[in-house]
C-alpha cells in the first residue's frame, strides 16, 4: 500500500492543520507522540488532496435508453385518479419497439424506493422532497426488456422503515378489504394497488418482511426471494444483508412470472452469491409452479405458532391451510427450530446499527452501484429534517448512534455470526423438509393509530408485525406469503386476510411456488375456513 505524501503545493482549499489531526485522535481519547503529529498532518493533507480529487470526478451509473424507454405523462396524481392514495406518482414508461415478451400487455408498479430516471421519488418521506433519480434500477429495466409497462410509483412508508400503512408523508392508506385497518408496510401502496387491481403486477422491497406483510394483509402473493437473485442495483438501500426486492402479484402463476422476468445475476449488485443463475439461465418458474406436491414434505414451524403475541385464530388457520396440502399427497407435519425466537434480537441489532450507518452514508465495503444522487440530498442531515422524520426513522438512527457509541464493539459481529447459526438451524430441519411454514403476521392487522398518536402508541400498533418475517431477511431465504383465508376482528363486520408463509433453502422459490400454486388451485381462499 502506497504512502499518500503530502504534495509540494496544496489545494487552496485544503483544510488539513495540525488540529485535524489532534482533534481527530481525541475524539477516540488518544493522542500521537508530539514529535509525529507534523508528519501526519502532511500525511493527512495529501490523503485529502486525492479524495478530493475522487470528488471531484463524474459519477458512473448506467445508462437509460429514453430514446427507447421514454417516459411519457410524467404527473403527481390528483384525487380522483387515487382514490386509495396509494401511487406516489404516475407515468408511462415501455418499450416504444416492444415484440413480445413475458410481461407482453402487463402494467407495473414500482415502490417508490425504486429508481426511474427522470420520475421524481419520494420515499415516502418528506426529509427529502425534490429526488429524481439520474438511472434505472436493474428491474426497471428488466420489466421493460419483457414487454411490461410501468403506469407508476406505488407509495412506501417513510424512508421504508414501518410496518403499518400511517406513516407515507402523502398520507396514510386503509386495508383493501376493511377500511381503517392496516394495509401493512413498507411496500404498502403497491400491495394496495394490486390488490385492488389497479395494476397487474407490482414490484416490493423486503428488510423486515416489507414484501410479505402488505401482501398478507391485503391478500395477496408477495414473495421475498433468495437473497440477490433479484438484483437490488438502483434501489434505495437500508442495509445490504436485509435489502431484497421481489413480485407481488394476485395470483401464483403472476408472480412466477414476474419473478422470472427480473431474476438473475446483473454483475454489478454484490448480494448475488454462488448459485445465482444468470438471466438466460433463469428457470422457468411458471412451469415448475405446476408440478403439483405429492411427496413434498412440509413442516409446520412450531415457534412460529406461539408467540406471546399471536392470535390462536390465526395460528389454528394456517395450520389448518397447511395441513390441507396433506389431501394433495403432501406429507404434512410438525417441526420446531427453537433458535426462530431469537431471529428478532439479531435483526434489532443489525437493523439499527448497521442500518444507521447506511442512513448516515458510511456503509462501505460494498461492490454495487450507490445512489450518491440520493445521498446528496439526504445528508447532512439537519434539524428541520428530522423534525419531519417519521418516529421510527428517529428511532433507528438514536439506536444506531447510541449502540455504535455505547455496546460492546464486537455487538454486530456478534449478530452476524448469529444469523450464520439461525440459518444452519432452519437448514437443519429443512434437510427433512422441503418447505417450512408458518403466519405471515401472527396476528390479524391493526387499527390504524390515531392521526394524532404519540411515538409510543405509534410503536404499540406496530409491535409484532415481523416476529415471523425478519428471520429470513438475516438468512437470506426466499419467502412467499399466500393468502388461506379470512378472520373477523372482534366487533368488526368486515374480515381480514390471512397469510401463510412458506420458506425454503437458497433459491428453493420452484418448490416454494410448487407448494403456493396446488394451494392456490385446490381452495378458495375467501371461504377456507
Amino acid at each position: 500500500m502506497s504512502s499518500t505524501l503530502a504534495p509540494a503545493t496544496l489545494s487552496p482549499n485544503n483544510p488539513i492543520n495540525r488540529a485535524a489531526v489532534t482533534d481527530t485522535l481525541a475524539k477516540l481519547g488518544l493522542a500521537a507522540r508530539d514529535r509525529d503529529v507534523a508528519d501526519y498532518t502532511s500525511l493527512l493533507a495529501g490523503i485529502w488532496e486525492i479524495w478530493n480529487n475522487v470528488h471531484e470526478m463524474d459519477d458512473y451509473v448506467p445508462e437509460v435508453d429514453e430514446t427507447k424507454f421514454p417516459r411519457k405523462d410524467v404527473h403527481f396524481p390528483g384525487k380522483e385518479e387515487n382514490p386509495a392514495n396509494a401511487w406516489a406518482w404516475k407515468v408511462s414508461v415501455k418499450d416504444v419497439n416492444a415484440k413480445g415478451g413475458l410481461l407482453e400487455g402487463k402494467t407495473v408498479c414500482l415502490k417508490d424506493n425504486i429508481a426511474l430516471k427522470g420520475v421524481p421519488c419520494l420515499l415516502g418521506t418528506n426529509v427529502i422532497r425534490n429526488w429524481t433519480p439520474n438511472t434505472d434500477a436493474t428491474v426497471v429495466t428488466r420489466i421493460l426488456e419483457a414487454g411490461g409497462e410501468i403506469t407508476g410509483k406505488a407509495v412506501c412508508e417513510d424512508l421504508c422503515l414501518w410496518g403499518v400503512s400511517c406513516s407515507a408523508a402523502t398520507g396514510r392508506m386503509d386495508n383493501v378489504y376493511s377500511p381503517g385497518f392496516s394495509a401493512g408496510g413498507s411496500s404498502s401502496g403497491t400491495a394496495v394497488l394490486v390488490a385492488r387491481g389497479d395494476v397487474d403486477l407490482g414490484i416490493g422491497g423486503d428488510q423486515g418482511g416489507s414484501i410479505r406483510l402488505p401482501s398478507c394483509c391485503n391478500g395477496i402473493v408477495g414473495l421475498k426471494p433468495t437473497t440477490g437473485l433479484v438484483p437490488y442495483t438502483g434501489i434505495a438501500s437500508l442495509e445490504p444483508i436485509l435489502d431484497h426486492a421481489g413480485p407481488m402479484t394476485r395470483t401464483v402463476l403472476d408472480n412466477a412470472l414476474l419473478l422470472q422476468a427480473i431474476a438473475g445475476a446483473d454483475g454489478v449488485d454484490d448480494r448475488q452469491q454462488a448459485g445465482c443463475p444468470f438471466p438466460s439461465e433463469v428457470p422457468h418458474y411458471p412451469s415448475l409452479a405446476k408440478a403439483g406436491v405429492k411427496g413434498i414434505r412440509i413442516g409446520i414451524l412450531s415457534e412460529g405458532l406461539d408467540h406471546p403475541l399471536a392470535d390462536k385464530r390465526v395460528s389454528d388457520l394456517v395450520v389448518r391451510a397447511a395441513k390441507a396440502l396433506a389431501e394433495l399427497g403432501a406429507v404434512v407435519e410438525e417441526v420446531s427450530v427453537p433458535f426462530h425466537k431469537e431471529a428478532p434480537d439479531l435483526w434489532a441489532v443489525i437493523g439499527r446499527m448497521s442500518a444507521t450507518t447506511s442512513l448516515l452514508g458510511e456503509n462501505c465495503g460494498r461492490r454495487q452501484l450507490c445512489l450518491n444522487d440520493l445521498t446528496q440530498k439526504f445528508l447532512p442531515l439537519k434539524q428541520e429534517q428530522l423534525d419531519v422524520m417519521f418516529a421510527t426513522g428517529v428511532n433507528t438512527i438514536v439506536n444506531g448512534i447510541w449502540g455504535w457509541d455505547n455496546m460492546p464493539p464486537t455487538l454486530v459481529g456478534k449478530a452476524t455470526n448469529l444469523v450464520r447459526q439461525l440459518r444452519d438451524a432452519y437448514y437443519a430441519a429443512l434437510d427433512k423438509y422441503d418447505v417450512l411454514v408458518m403466519p405471515t403476521l401472527p396476528f390479524l392487522p391493526a387499527k390504524l393509530p390515531a392521526k394524532e398518536a404519540s411515538v409510543a402508541e405509534l410503536m404499540v400498533a406496530s409491535a409484532g408485525v415481523s416476529l415471523n418475517t425478519s428471520a429470513f431477511n438475516l438468512t437470506g431465504m426466499p419467502a412467499l406469503s399466500l393468502p388461506v383465508g379470512f378472520l373477523y376482528p372482534l366487533g368488526v363486520s368486515t374480515g381480514l386476510p390471512v397469510g401463510m408463509q412458506i420458506v425454503g433453502k437458497f433459491y428453493a422459490e420452484p418448490t416454494i411456488y410448487r407448494v403456493a400454486y396446488a394451494w392456490e388451485q385446490n381452495y378458495d381462499w375467501k371461504t377456507f375456513a
